[in-house]
C-alpha cells in the first residue's frame, strides 16, 4: 500500500512517499523450506551479518536465565510486563563463524533508517532459488490461533507482536515471544500475585494477576518454521519449534512430549 507522509526537516515541509511492504521473499516467510538460510536483521545499530552470526549461534545452543513478569487481565488478554533475563551462548561459537557468512539476498524494510533483512549461507558457492510472495495472496495459517502445543518430537510456540513501528524490531520481538511461549508453558518455577483494579481507575473493578516465571533453560536446535504478516490487524506472527530432547531444565512442569 502506497501512502504519503510529510517530513519536517530544518523547518521545511518535505513530502516523500513511503512504501509498506507488499511482498516478501519466500525464504523469509517460509524458512523451514530453506534450512540452509541464516536470517539476519539490521538491528539496534548493528549490521544484519552481526545479527545473523549471533542468532545462528543462539539458535544452535543457548542458556536462557532470569525472570519474566506476565500480566494477565480479566478479559483473558496476556502480555509481558517486565523482564530480567538474558541469553548466553559461547563467544567461541561466534568466533568460529565470524566472517564465514555469505550474503545471498536482502530486502529493505525502512527507507528512512536504511534497515534491511538479509539471507546468509555458510557456503560461498551457495544460492537460494526463492521467489517473492504477495502479502495479499497469503492465507492466514491455522497456527496463528494457537500459543503452544507439543507432539512426541517437538514443542511449538507462536509469537505475536504489533507491526506498528520498526519492522525489524517487530519481527525480532515476535520470534522471542514464540520461544517464550514454549518456556512459559513448560515452566514450573513460578508464582502468582492477584490484585484489584478499583473504581477510581478508568476500568470497572476487576481482578488482575501477575505471574513471576523463573527461567533456567538450556535450549538447542531452535527452529523458526514460518512467519506471517497479518496486514489487516497490523500484527506479525512467528512459529517456532524446539525438539523436546533439546529443552533441558530442572524447571520443567512435565516431561516434553508427554501431552
Amino acid at each position: 500500500m502506497k501512502f504519503l507522509k510529510i517530513l519536517l526537516l530544518t523547518g521545511l515541509l518535505i513530502p516523500f512517499e513511503l512504501f509498506a511492504i507488499e511482498r516478501y521473499p519466500e525464504w523469509f516467510l517460509f524458512p523451514a523450506k530453506y534450512p540452509q538460510v541464516i536470517t539476519g536483521y539490521s538491528y539496534g545499530g548493528n549490521s544484519a551479518v552481526y545479527d545473523a552470526e549471533n542468532m545462528y549461534c543462539a539458535l544452535k545452543s543457548c542458556v536462557v536465565y532470569g525472570t519474566l513478569e506476565i500480566f494477565d487481565a480479566s478479559d483473558q488478554s496476556q502480555w509481558l510486563k517486565n523482564s530480567n533475563y538474558y541469553y548466553y551462548f559461547s563467544p567461541d561459537s561466534v568466533e568460529k563463524i565470524h566472517g564465514r557468512l555469505v550474503s545471498i539476498d536482502s530486502f529493505q524494510t525502512n527507507i528512512l533508517t536504511g534497515d534491511y533483512i538479509s539471507a546468509f549461507m555458510l557456503d560461498s558457492a551457495a544460492s537460494v532459488n526463492s521467489g517473492w510472495v504477495n502479502v495479499d495472496e497469503l492465507t492466514p495459517p491455522s497456527w496463528i490461533d494457537k500459543i503452544f502445543w507439543q507432539d512426541q518430537q517437538y514443542s511449538y510456540g507462536v509469537g505475536m507482536y504489533t507491526s506498528i513501528g520498526n519492522e525489524n524490531d517487530a519481527w525480532k520481538t515476535a520470534e522471542e515471544q514464540a520461544i517464550f511461549a514454549i518456556l512459559n508453558n513448560l515452566a514450573v518455577g513460578y508464582y502468582k500475585l492477584q490484585f484489584s483494579m478499583n473504581e477510581t481507575t478508568y476500568h470497572p473493578s476487576m481482578i488482575e494477576e501477575i505471574s513471576f516465571i523463573r527461567l533456567k533453560y538450556l535450549l538447542k536446535n531452535i527452529q523458526i518454521l514460518e512467519r506471517y504478516p497479518d496486514v489487516k490487524n497490523k500484527l506479525y506472527y512467528v512459529l517456532v519449534r524446539i525438539p523436546n530432547r533439546d529443552i533441558i531444565s530442572p524447571m520443567l512442569n512435565r516431561k516434553p512430549g508427554g501431552g
